[in-house]
């Protein structure tokens, strides 16, 4: 024997019901007027547009990369005679391929 049972919503079917009804509503929004208007309520200024326009900090970033260079080279000494003398009497094995 075949039974026969009333068919029952599926969540496809919800989801088709769902997606018809959005649809007929985009239909449904007023005609845009010509001119389009927007009124303003207050000014527009932001700070925030002028540090997309520069670097913020390049400057400094410069400044302290040639204060580190400038202490670095304060600091050089010169290695001594020893250490000189070793590496200038052989320079040409330091070449060799």
């Amino acid at each position: 024997m075949i039974e026969l049972t009333a068919t029952s919503p599926t969540s496809t079917s919800f989801a088709f019901a769902v997606g018809a009804a959005m649809l007929a509503g985009q239909f449904q929004y007023p005609p845009r007027i010509e001119p389009y208007e927007v009124q303003q309520v207050r000014g527009t200024h932001s700070d925030f547009i002028e540090g997309l326009t520069r670097p913020v900090g390049v400057e400094s970033l410069a400044q302290q990369m040639a204060e580190m260079y400038s202490s670095f080279a304060n600091r050089q000494e010169r290695l001594g005679a020893e250490f000189e003398a070793a590496i200038f009497s052989d320079l040409e094995s330091l070449y060799e391929a």
